[in-house]
This record gives C-alpha cells, sequence and structure tokens, in this order.
C-alpha cells in the first residue's frame, strides 16, 4: 500500500476540508482508496488528530462495509509495520472495530435504539422480516377496505374509487394499488404531508392546463421536440441542396412542414390552447422523384420526414383535447384519487399500529422515524440532530448517488447543515430506482458545486476523479465514444462532457482489438420449432468464448500476461433470472464451465428441489408430490417398475401408506421409510440448518453433486440453501412446515440467493446491477436486444415522487377507459426516468471490462436495422432519436455507426456463420450384381393394397385438417405406429423459452378470457393480460410473449368490430360429432364414420346467420404467404362451418382467418360459394 502515487484530483479528495465535498469518482478510478486516505489522513494528522471513531461512515451493502473496514485495518497494520512504537496507530487499530461504518439501516438504528423514548418505541424493537412485513400488511389492508366498505354508504370518493380503478371480481386490484402506492410513498420523508399535498393540489381550481405542474412537463416536452423537429427539417432542407433534382422534389413540401413545426414551437410558450390551433402539422406530398442521383440521400430525407410526421402525431394525440376540458376531466377524478391517498393513509395507520404491538420496525420505518427525530417539518435539523452531529468529524457517504429523498435528509441534518459532510459517488451508475433512490440529489449537487480550484473558502465544492485505473485504452475509448454520443441531462441525468469522460490510468502492454456489437440474424421458421433467439445468442457466446481459448488469447496479470481461462469471463445480462438458465445450459454443452452468481435455476436445480421436496415429506409424508419427487432422485433412485410395485401394493391408499405396505417385502422401501422415520422423529428438536444438514447428509448430496455434471455449482446450490435456512431461522419462525412454505415463496417470487463467487476457472453468469463494483477481464454484455420494461406506466394509477398521481378517466357506463392530462404527464416523465436509467445501466456494464468487451444481440432483420437506423445518425445522437428506443442495442447500433469504426466494431452474422462444420467420413462402396440388385427393387417397391385404410384415423380434429398436411396426437389412427423417442433428461432444470405453439397458445388463451371491451386501446390490453397472468389463467412468460399490439391491430380492424359489436360471441367452443369420413378422405373411405373433434375460436352471429373467425399466429410476411396459408386452412374452417351448422341450426354465413402478424383478415367462405368440406 506504500506505492500508492495519487493523482492531483485524488491528492485533492484526500486533502480538501472546511466544508461540503462532493467527489464525483467515474468508473474505476479509485474510490475506495481515496476514502482510506482520507480516512488516515485525519487521523495521521500532527497538528490536529481524530479518532477513527469520530467519524460516521455510510456504505449501502453490509459487503461493502466490511471491505472498507478490511482495507482500513490493512492499512493501519501497515503503517504500524513502519512505525511499530507509535501508540496513536494501535489506539487506532483498536477503535476500527468499533468504528461507526455501516449500512443507513443500521446507523438509523442505533439512533432508535438511544432516542427510543422520544418516539413510543420499545429499547429491544426488532427489525421485521419481509415474509412477516408481508403478512402484516395483508392483514393491516383487509381490515381498513373491510371498515371503508362497511361505511361506503356515506363515502361517495371510496365508492367511485372501488368502483372505476379498484372494479374487478374482487378487490384485488385495489389492494394491489394501495400497497403500490404505500410503497412509492416511502421516498418522501413525511409520506403524510405529501399525501395531503396530492389531495390540496387536485382541490386547486386552474383557470389553464399550463398552470398545472402536469402541464408545465407536457408543454415542457412538446417545446423540445418541436424545437428538435425545427431544427433537424432545417438540417434536411440544406442537406438537400446538394442534389439539385431532389431539392426541386422535396424543398416545398419539407419547408411547409419546417414553418408549420416553427408556428408550433412559437405558440407553445403562448398556451396549450393556441399550441393545439396548429394541429396537426400539414405534411404535403412529396413530388415525384424519377431515378434520384443520390438513392442514400432521398432515401434519407423520406425515412427522417417520415419519423417527423410519426412524432407529429404523438404531440397530436398528447395536445389532444382543450384545455376546459382536460382540467374538468381532473375534477371527475379527483374525488377517487382523494379516497385513494385517504385509504392508503389509514392503511399505513393500520400497519403501524400492528407492528408497535409487536415491538417490531421495518426498514422504512428505521428511516422514517430517525428524519422525524432529526428534522422538523420544515426540514431544519432538531435538537437531538444537533447533540448527535457534535459527535462526528465528518460523515462520509459512499455511492452517493443512491441516496434517497430521505437518507439525504438524514444526512443533512446530523452533518451541521452538510458543512462536514464528504460524498463520494458517480451519477452515470445510479441504478438502483426501485430502491428510490434519486439521482437527481447528486446532480443538484454537481451542478450547484463550485470545482474545488476555484470555490471560496468553506463554499461547497467538487472534485472530479477521472482516471480509470482498471480498464485498457480500448475499453474507454469504447465507452467514453457510445456515451459522448448517446449520455446527456435528458437521457442519462449527466452531460457526458470531457469532465465525464474516462481517462486511461492503467498500464497495459501491446493492444487489443476494439469492443465489438455482434449482431446475429434470427432465422425465420414458419413451423413449431422456430429457433429460441436466447439460446441462439448464447451458441453465438459460447463459440466465441471456445474461439478466443483456443486462439490463445492472452491477459494481463501480475505484471506479465497469461493464457485467458474460462474464470477470466463474466457474461452480464440486464435479467439473468429470466435467461440465465439458458445460457448456463448451453455453456455446458459446449464444455464451457459455468458459475451462475445469478442465473435463474436455483429452485429448480434437481439438488435443491430434491432437497425441498424431502423436506416437505418431512412435514408430511402423505403428500404424493414430493414423495414421488424424492423417490426418483439421484439420492433414491427408484425406477419406475419400482414405484409402480409401490403403487400395486395398496391401489386405494395415498402413495406413502402403499410405500409401507411395500416395505414389508422390499428391502429397499424399507430402508427409506426407517431413514425417513429417524428424520421425522429429529426434526422437532433440530433447527431449519441443523435439519438441511441432516437431509443433505441422510440422502449423501454432496458426494451426487460431485459426481454429477456442474459438480462445484451444485454444491454452491446446496450451501446457498443452507445460507437460507439461516435467514429463515431469523425471522423467528420455527417448524418444518413454515420452512417449507418459506422456501417455496420464495421461489415463486424468484428472490434467488447468490450462490457464490467464481469456482476456479469458470465463466460468470450475472445481472449488470450485480456486477457493480466488480471487474472482469474479457465481458459479454448480451441479451441487448431484450426491450425496455414499461411496466410501472401501464398501471392503473401511476405514482411520481414530484407530479403526484396519474389516473385513467373510467366512464362508468360503456366501461371505457381514457387517459387524463396527470396520467399522460407522469407516463412521460416516468419512461424518460426509466430510459435514463437504462442508459446509466448501460454505462456500468460497458465499463466492466478490463481487456476485452463483446456486445451481442439477435434481431430478425439486423442489417435492415442498422440502415434503418442511419438515416438518424448524428454526432452527438439527439435524445428525441434515442428516447424512441424499444432496446439497449439501438444504441449500441446508433453509437457504432457514429463512431464510424474508430473505437467500436460492428458485425452482422447469421446462425450459418456460427455453424461449426463437420467433416463426414467417406461412404464405402459395396458391389452389388444384377440379380441381387432387381430383388432388392422388387423388395422396396412394395405396397401395402389397404394403405389408405390404415392412414383412416377413428377420431380427428379439425385442426388436423390443415390440408391434411399436420398430424394432431388428439387424432387417433386404427392402426398405431410404434414409436420410441428419447428425451435428454433435464437435470439442471433450467427455464425453457416458450416455443411458437405456446406462444400461439398463450394468445388464444389471452383471447378466450379478456374482455372484449377492454380491447379498443392498448393499455386496456395490457391490462387485461395482466389480470390474466395474476388470475393465473396465463404463466408470467406467457403473459410476456403475447403480442398486445397485434391484438389493438385485431380489434382496431373492421372485423375486429364487428367481434365488439356482436351482442354474445362465443370462445373457444368446443364441439364432437359423427360424420361420414368420407366427406373428408373420399372413396377410400366410404361406408366408414369418425368423429370429428374442434375448437371454434370465436363465432358471431349477425342477422341469424353465423360468422366463424379463426385466429392464427403464424408467421406471414407476403401475401403470397397468406394466400397459401388460407388455402392451407381451408379445410379446417369448412369441418367447423359444418359443425356449428349441424349444433346450431343456423346458417353460416361467413368464414374468416385473421392472421395477427399480419393484421390481414382472409374470408375463405361466403354463403354465396356452395358450402363443400375439402380435404
Amino acid at each position: 500500500m506504500a506505492d500508492f502515487r495519487p493523482t492531483a484530483s485524488q491528492q485533492a479528495a484526500i486533502d480538501t476540508r472546511g466544508g461540503a465535498v462532493l467527489v464525483s469518482a467515474g468508473a474505476g478510478s479509485g474510490k475506495t482508496r481515496v476514502l482510506t486516505e482520507r480516512l488516515m489522513g485525519y487521523i495521521c494528522d500532527d497538528a490536529h488528530p481524530v479518532d477513527l471513531d469520530s467519524f460516521l461512515i455510510i456504505t449501502f451493502t453490509r459487503a461493502a462495509a466490511a471491505e472498507l473496514r478490511g482495507r482500513i485495518m490493512e492499512e493501519l497494520a501497515a503503517r504500524l509495520a513502519a512505525d511499530p512504537g507509535s501508540r496513536r496507530l494501535r489506539r487506532q487499530s483498536a477503535l476500527c472495530r468499533r468504528a461507526q461504518i455501516g449500512t443507513i439501516h443500521s446507523f438509523c438504528a442505533n439512533v432508535l435504539r438511544e432516542n427510543c423514548h422520544a418516539l413510543g418505541l420499545t429499547p429491544d424493537f426488532k427489525i421485521a422480516d419481509e415474509e412477516r412485513a408481508e403478512a402484516m400488511r395483508a392483514s393491516a389492508l383487509e381490515r381498513t377496505l373491510d371498515a371503508r366498505y362497511d361505511a361506503m354508504d356515506h363515502l361517495p370518493g371510496f365508492r367511485l374509487l372501488a368502483d372505476t380503478v379498484g372494479a374487478g371480481r374482487d378487490d384485488r386490484r385495489l389492494s394491489d394499488l394501495v400497497l403500490k402506492l404505500h410503497s412509492r410513498m416511502q421516498c418522501h420523508a413525511r409520506p403524510e404531508d405529501w399525501a395531503r399535498r396530492q389531495v390540496a393540489q387536485l382541490k386547486t381550481p386552474a383557470q389553464d392546463v399550463a398552470e398545472t405542474p402536469w402541464g408545465q412537463e407536457l408543454l415542457s416536452w412538446a417545446k423540445r421536440t418541436a424545437d428538435y423537429w425545427s431544427r433537424e427539417m432545417d438540417r434536411l432542407l440544406e442537406a438537400m441542396t446538394a442534389e439539385e433534382k431532389i431539392a426541386a422534389a422535396y424543398t416545398e413540401s419539407f419547408s411547409v412542414t419546417a414553418d408549420g413545426i416553427r408556428e408550433l414551437s412559437r405558440c407553445l410558450d403562448l398556451s396549450w390552447d393556441r399550441a393545439r390551433e396548429c394541429l396537426p402539422i400539414e405534411f404535403p406530398t412529396l413530388k415525384r422523384l424519377m431515378k434520384s442521383p443520390d438513392p442514400a440521400l432521398s432515401d434519407m430525407l423520406k425515412a427522417r420526414r417520415t419519423a417527423c410526421k410519426k412524432a407529429m402525431d404523438g404531440m397530436k394525440d398528447t395536445l389532444y383535447s382543450d384545455s376546459a376540458s382536460l382540467l374538468r376531466e381532473m375534477e371527475l377524478t379527483a374525488p377517487a384519487m382523494e379516497a385513494l391517498l385517504e385509504v392508503t393513509l389509514d392503511f399505513d395507520r393500520e400497519y403501524t399500529k400492528d407492528k408497535r404491538s409487536r415491538g417490531l420496525v421495518d426498514y422504512s420505518d428505521l428511516e422514517h422515524l430517525t428524519a422525524q427525530l432529526l428534522t422538523n417539518p420544515d426540514g431544519s435539523p432538531t435538537e437531538t440532530a444537533a447533540r448527535i452531529s457534535r459527535r462526528f468529524t465528518e460523515i462520509m457517504v459512499d455511492e452517493y448517488q443512491d441516496v434517497s429523498r430521505v437518507q439525504d435528509a438524514i444526512f443533512a441534518a446530523v452533518s451541521r447543515a452538510g458543512k462536514n459532510l464528504f460524498m463520494v459517488g458517480d451519477v452515470k451508475q445510479s441504478i438502483y430506482r426501485f430502491r428510490l433512490a434519486d439521482p437527481a440529489i447528486f446532480t443538484e449537487k454537481y451542478l450547484s458545486y463550485s470545482d474545488y480550484e476555484s470555490a471560496q473558502p468553506g463554499a461547497p465544492r467538487r472534485i472530479l476523479l477521472r482516471e480509470n485505473f482498471r480498464s485498457r485504452r480500448e475499453i474507454l475509448d469504447g465507452a467514453n465514444s457510445v456515451f459522448s454520443l448517446c449520455m446527456s441531462r435528458a437521457l442519462g441525468d449527466m452531460d457526458y462532457d470531457d469532465a465525464a469522460a474516462l481517462r486511461c490510468g492503467a498500464k497495459y502492454p501491446a493492444s487489443v482489438p476494439k469492443p465489438e456489437l455482434m449482431l446475429l440474424a434470427l432465422p425465420e421458421s414458419e413451423d413449431d420449432n422456430s429457433p429460441d433467439k436466447t439460446a441462439l445468442e448464447a451458441e453465438l457466446v459460447a463459440r466465441k468464448i471456445n474461439s478466443l481459448i483456443a486462439a490463445g488469447t492472452t491477459v494481463t496479470s501480475g505484471g506479465g500476461e497469461r493464457p485467458l481461462e474460462y474464470g477470466d469471463i463474466a457474461i452480464l445480462l440486464r435479467s439473468a433470472n429470466t435467461v440465465g438458465g439458458v445460457y448456463r445450459r448451453v455453456l455446458g454443452e459446449h464444455g464451457i464451465p459455468v458459475s451462475s452468481v445469478q442465473g435463474g435455476g436455483f429452485f429448480e436445480s434437481v439438488e435443491v428441489s430434491t432437497l425441498i421436496s424431502m423436506l416437505a415429506v418431512i412435514d408430511n409424508p402423505h403428500k404424493d408430490i414430493p414423495l414421488i419427487a424424492v423417490l426418483r432422485s439421484p439420492s433414491l433412485s427408484f425406477s419406475p417398475d419400482e414405484l409402480s410395485d409401490i403403487r400395486s401394493a395398496d391401489k386405494k391408499a395415498d402413495l406413502y401408506t402403499a410405500l409401507l405396505a411395500a416395505a414389508e417385502n422390499n428391502e429397499k422401501c424399507r430402508d427409506f421409510v426407517r431413514r425417513l422415520d429417524a428424520l421425522r422423529g429429529a426434526a422437532a428438536d433440530l433447527s431449519a440448518a441443523e435439519l438441511t444438514w441432516r437431509v443433505i447428509e441422510e440422502l449423501d448430496m454432496l458426494a451426487l453433486c460431485t459426481a454429477m455434471g456442474d459438480g462445484a455449482q451444485r454444491r454452491a446450490n446446496l450451501m446457498a440453501l443452507v445460507g437460507l435456512s439461516e435467514s429463515f431461522e431469523a425471522t423467528g419462525y420455527r417448524g418444518v412446515h413454515r420452512y417449507v412454505l418459506w422456501l417455496r415463496r420464495l421461489a415463486e417470487k424468484g428472490q434467488e440467493p447468490s450462490t457464490g463467487g467464481s469456482f476456479s476457472s469458470a465463466v460468470q453468469i450475472m445481472s449488470v446491477h450485480k456486477s457493480k463494483g466488480l471487474e472482469f477481464p474479457v465481458v459479454f454484455l448480451c441479451d441487448t436486444a431484450r426491450r425496455f420494461n414499461r411496466q410501472d406506466s401501464r398501471e392503473s394509477v401511476l405514482v411520481h415522487p414530484e407530479l403526484g398521481l396519474g389516473p385513467k378517466l373510467i366512464d362508468l357506463k360503456r366501461r371505457i377507459e381514457y387517459p387524463t392530462l396527470a396520467r399522460n404527464a407522469i407516463k412521460l416523465r416516468l419512461e424518460r426516468e426509466m430510459l435514463s436509467e437504462e442508459m446509466r445501466l448501460l454505462y456500468v456494464a460497458l465499463t466492466r471490462p478490463k481487456e476485452r468487451l463483446f456486445m451481442t444481440a439477435v434481431l430478425k432483420d439486423p442489417e435492415g436495422t442498422v440502415e434503418k437506423l442511419r438515416t438518424a445518425v448524428t454526432k452527438p445522437m439527439a435524445p428525441e432519436v434515442l428516447s424512441q428506443a424499444q432496446a439497449p442495442v439501438s444504441w449500441l447500433i446508433c453509437a457504432a455507426l457514429a463512431d464510424g469504426g474508430e473505437n467500436l466494431t460492428l458485425s452482422c452474422c447469421s446462425t450459418s456463420d456460427t455453424a461449426e462444420s463437420a467433416a463426414l467420413p467417406d461412404d464405402e462402396t459395396l458391389e452389388a450384381d444384377a440379380e441381387m440388385l432387381s430383388e432388392l427393387k422388387r423388395r422396396l417397391a412394395f405396397r401395402y393394397p389397404y394403405a389408405e385404410a390404415v392412414d383412416l384415423p377413428s377420431k380427428v380434429t379439425a385442426t388436423e385438417l390443415k390440408g391434411h398436411a399436420e398430424p394432431d396426437p388428439d387424432g387417433e389412427r386404427l392402426m398405431q405406429d410404434i414409436n420410441y423417442s428419447f428425451r435428454m433428461p433435464e437435470l439442471g432444470g433450467e427455464e425453457r423459452r416458450l416455443t411458437a405453439a405456446e406462444r400461439g397458445v398463450a394468445t388464444h388463451l389471452v383471447l378466450q378470457y379478456m374482455d372484449f371491451s377492454k380491447g379498443r386501446s392498448l393499455d386496456g390490453i395490457r391490462s387485461e393480460i395482466d389480470r390474466l397472468r395474476a388470475a393465473r389463467f396465463i404463466s408470467v412468460r406467457e403473459a410476456e410473449a403475447v403480442n398486445a399490439r397485434a391484438i389493438e391491430r385485431l380489434f382496431a380492424s373492421s372485423l375486429g368490430k364487428r367481434m365488439l359489436a356482436a351482442e354474445k360471441p362465443m370462445r373457444e367452443f368446443r364441439f364432437s360429432l359423427l360424420m361420414d369420413a368420407d366427406k373428408l378422405y373420399g372413396d377410400a373411405a366410404k361406408g366408414e364414420e369418425l368423429l370429428l373433434q374442434g375448437v371454434v375460436d370465436c363465432c358471431i352471429e349477425e342477422d341469424g346467420e353465423l360468422v366463424i373467425i379463426d385466429y392464427k399466429t403464424d408467421y406471414v410476411k407476403t401475401d403470397e404467404d397468406i394466400a397459401s396459408r388460407a388455402e392451407l386452412y381451408r379445410g379446417q374452417l369448412m369441418a367447423y362451418a359444418e359443425a356449428l351448422h349441424r349444433i346450431c341450426g343456423k346458417p353460416v354465413k361467413e368464414c374468416v382467418l385473421y392472421f395477427l402478424s399480419a393484421a390481414s383478415a382472409v374470408t375463405v367462405y361466403k354463403k354465396r360459394e356452395p358450402q363443400r368440406l375439402k380435404g
């Protein structure tokens, strides 16, 4: 540690005193070392030394606190070794263990215990675990809502709330809304005061939209958008002058549009209604341009004009109504919103009462009670805060970019008005918005503080640590290129200027290839075996990893170079729990060892699921499913025949009773029963952790895991489960039954534990969030085509800490939902904040690698996507363009195009490019005489004379009549084929992506159960999908797979409008009826009957006649595709027509196919045509 040579900015951060200091520390800039050295400077100051325990040092995780404490102790030990006689250093070493180095919650807990009398808390209060807190919240909310329902006749606002945003088959929707609002209110130091301000805002009359915060937000957005497109149209007009012929054709139309946008921009400064008068913007038809002299230029101009038109259409949709109407709509929603706030406050009081009665606080209480103790209602510090602040020489806050408003209020209260506050962070790495972090706190100080060189004495100052000591220059140049082009105040909360750019401070030998963005084309497939894009991307990554290893790639280590190992590589994913299992499986297939710090599949892994099943059997052996899981597990290996023997021992009883009967004559059964009895007898006296270990030992699971593939990972999974058992004990609950329920609830929520770090030499898979603070020689940033999660902006009531509540307006008579002024404004702000965090998340990912960086994505048409984005590329990229992106890969492509290959490499490839070629052995040729060849041909030419009868089914489904092309598993043949199929067991329990057929089933389920009236808007469709997922009609994966926009296009079509107008549409109508087989299979089936079965997607009645509608999720692109598919399905639709005509006794007027992917309806039968079944 003695060789530390700080840079000038690091030295300033170490030495600066006498006022608030904000250190903006870029990635890899050595901020932890700076913190340590600053502390050493204080305690080793010869003139004014201070003790280590006079500092309050706040970090945001226990692990970070432990690491910092360890660093301080190491530095003290090094200095003591150099000066063994120093009594002061020995004293500081002793004080280090009791120094206040910890999380904000540990500090708050200490303050509350010390001052519990002032808040009515008991000194021995406990912190409620999440499971207990959740149960208490549910109970408190139920009582709160029951009281409101009982008094509903006297609460018109609550009645309106229940009938509108809380409407549903039960009160689950309202309950979820209250819980979400309560959770989001916790970002305020005094949530009750915030709620009262919202009620006052709702009641405050306004004369114009511009007087409201929502109108100001929308007008500000509209002004920025209009100004951008005004500048862009001017740029395009200038660009077209390069070609006289193009200018002659396009200038007039572009000029009219540009003038209209300029007028719109001017009117936006005047009023809402004046701006509305400028809409829609005129886009005159372009003059015809024959044989463009510069096709690239003309194509670019048309593409940008189309983008401008789309933006102006969005402007028209946002300014959709006049000011007075919008304000009236807000007045109509006010009573329900006021009731929602009141219910939420009532719930909070009820919940708080429950916690206090049990001597509990939750983590939110720790912060809010401390803030209440230390600050007055106006935010000024209390006497208690002043007393506490006198204890500290300085308050150091690490990761300051991730603080919330409540936490910042606490720091301000105990830091002598901020004068002895030392804050370290990097707003570009603020990625915890879901934990109520507010990066604006850091940004406000960053922009208002002076640079340390020019700051006045005692004034707040900022210090920038820009040198990166982690990464190669190639990595930093690539990252700087991406973010100088893409990150801004509007998109990322920070202008990525020279002050924010990273400078290379590390020394590496030679040079390496630039960071590479690899785009893989998704092959088109029309069958159910369409390739899994995640598996294809994982395949690309696996091959690249193995090629790097095989090529002898080296990395820097210990001052020299060594060959790259698997353990040097990390795969970063936006959602590791969702797709990590696929990567783990594919890499394993390629012989690549994997360490899943994250990656999904923990609870589904064979070892963990077996252990939990065994615990469930210990709790209650009469549950068949967990008992079968244990018996079939590798630990016991009961074969299917042995299980059949057990079942035969007592066919009427449950499996455990049958097992007891079988144990009388079967030694293997008897041994298991004996071991199970021993475990059940001991369970009552063992803790959860002890019982878990006992089961692991009894089933010899560690040895079995070692013998299986990924042995180290599987053993780590078992250790992680032991760790969970210890966490369960900390909740205060006891008992095997409660333990199993707790584990299963964690599994349902996807709350998987970390299974530790790397294992010797294994590729690590983790989320980008998990990677923060870590570094790896080689990084693969994958799944960058994953769409941004906009779920927060689809909720029934949007919540924003500044803009308040954003409800929908609901027409109770027609049951139609409309957006409101507030909702539109809050949705806009939430989406902007979400995109800013996604930009910062990308920054975190791109600054993890030390030497090599690969970014991957799978797209349907990479080349087409690149060319489409190329038309909008500028230096820097406009936030208005980047905000239209649906996934991070769009930002990366734009950056790579603007970079021009200087710092980034962009490549497109197909699956054939990545496939390995395998040489086939030469065919061996055998000589055959003429007689043998003739006999062979005769035998091979034999045809069974009754082949048609063999293929004739006794039962057929209408789906199978799709040109007789695809067999249906429900169709039973008169003569059965014997098929032997073998399936590789899924020992790892990885999550599998949905096939095309499964995605089709999910779409059909939504169309079967959704409320058709909600199909009029995209938000309505998405809310129905969320409702069906919550009601478990569809799974989470199925909900994600449903294309809501395709359903929106269906209901917007003329066919969809007919469906909406139908009085009682029949959906998923199942039928079975006997019919003559020759109608379907011709004369060969004459005299035979078969059972026709089918399910009609939708049937509506018009004027006493039936219209049959069948949805298809096939991927079709061209009119030829649609026509051929329609012909293929004709037989199926005609079978439906025959069946419904006979069942309903009504004529069939029309049969229509609707292709969701193409938004195309095809009529395959109309009444005027003769109705005839076709095969």
